[in-house]
C-alpha cells in the first residue's frame, strides 16, 4: 500500500486520518536538518514484530521507496 504521512500544525496524519497530536512545531525541523524514518510493528499486535517493505520489481508498485518532504515555515 502506498501511504501519505503528513505532519502539520494540526497533528500527524496517515492518509488523512489523525494518528497523533505531534505537530510540526513540536518536531522543530528546519530545512537543513536530516530526517530519519523508522518503521515499526509492535511485538504485541497480531503478526507483530515484523514488517516488509517492497521496492522496484516487487509488490504492487513498480517503484523504489520514495520520500518527498515539502517544507513550509509556519
Amino acid at each position: 500500500m502506498m501511504k501519505m504521512i503528513v505532519v502539520n500544525r494540526k497533528g500527524t496524519f496517515i492518509d488523512g486520518l489523525k494518528i497523533s497530536d505531534v505537530t510540526v512545531n513540536k518536531l522543530a525541523i528546519s530545512p537543513q536538518d536530516n530526517i530519519s524514518f523508522r518503521f515499526q510493528s509492535q511485538e504485541t499486535t497480531t503478526n507483530g514484530g515484523g514488517i516488509t517493505l517492497f521496492g522496484r520489481e516487487f509488490g504492487n508498485y513498480n517503484q523504489d521507496i520514495r520520500v518527498r518532504v515539502c517544507y513550509s515555515p509556519c
